[in-house]
């Protein structure tokens, strides 16, 4: 009993795994004991310590997931309670930074499932963060870096994890981003129809990437031309819109 007390992960990633589990509560009860710490240390690598157990796990098994998932939630309740009274306000999480750290360390593995689970994670972190979340400057730039390599990654799934981590990183007004020259490159030249499908759903639309798009409406597969017959549709409803909008506005 004195064990389970000083070391609560094995607990908390044990009831993370089930599918009914009220995450919401598991995440605000493990939030409570991280703010309750003054050395926080101990608790980040204690939580890779067993993160490390579901990234070597390939199958895309519920329980699997239900982790993943977790983590990611746990991470943006740090910031939710962070500054709750300056939400415009840049907040930097050393956990964040630590997590991020480790995930970019483990990114260039031999095992797939590690490379498959590191780029999952940096892809579901990206995603829950709020905008106000501060990441530093060098770490963003490996993480750039890093998903950039893996969408050349032998193994499709982790292509697409990577292709999907990008997403919040690309600059559709910069004619040179570099994300969205390697989403116009994949979009084209990746064997893989999933891949392809990815940076379709990913890819902003621009004067750049826009060819590229309507390009993908004679995809060899059916699976990518549906899509992105769909993303078409909505660019040419959205434009309808706002060229009405700009009509009435000069009438």
């Amino acid at each position: 009993r004195g064990a389970e007390t000083r070391d609560p992960f094995g607990k908390v990633f044990e009831e993370a795994q089930k599918p009914h589990q009220n995450q919401a509560k598991l995440v605000a009860s493990l939030k409570h004991t991280y703010n309750e710490l003054q050395d926080k240390d101990c608790f980040h690598e204690q939580f890779v310590h067993y993160l490390k157990y579901v990234m070597i796990i390939y199958k895309r098994e519920p329980a699997v997931e239900q982790v993943i998932n977790f983590v990611a939630k746990f991470l943006a309740s740090l910031y939710n309670s962070e500054k709750e009274d300056a939400e415009e306000e840049e907040v930097e999480n050393p956990f964040l930074n630590y997590l991020l750290t480790f995930l970019l360390k483990s990114h260039p593995a031999n095992s797939n499932a590690v490379r498959f689970r590191a780029c999952q994670l940096i892809n579901k972190i990206l995603g829950s963060l709020p905008e106000n979340a501060q990441i530093e400057d060098e770490l963003f730039d490996q993480i750039n870096t890093a998903m950039q390599l893996r969408t050349r990654d032998k193994v499709p799934n982790v292509r697409i994890q990577a292709v999907l981590a990008l997403s919040r990183l690309q600059d559709p007004k910069d004619d040179q981003c570099p994300v969205v020259n390697v989403y116009s490159s994949l979009i084209e030249t990746d064997s893989n129809s999933e891949v392809r499908r990815a940076v379709l759903s990913c890819i902003n639309p621009s004067v750049k990437t826009l060819p590229k798009i309507i390009g993908r409406t004679m995809d060899v597969k059916e699976i990518v031309r549906k899509l992105a017959y769909q993303v078409n549709k909505y660019l040419v409803m959205s434009f309808a819109i706002y060229s009405h909008f700009i009509s009435l506005f000069h009438r």
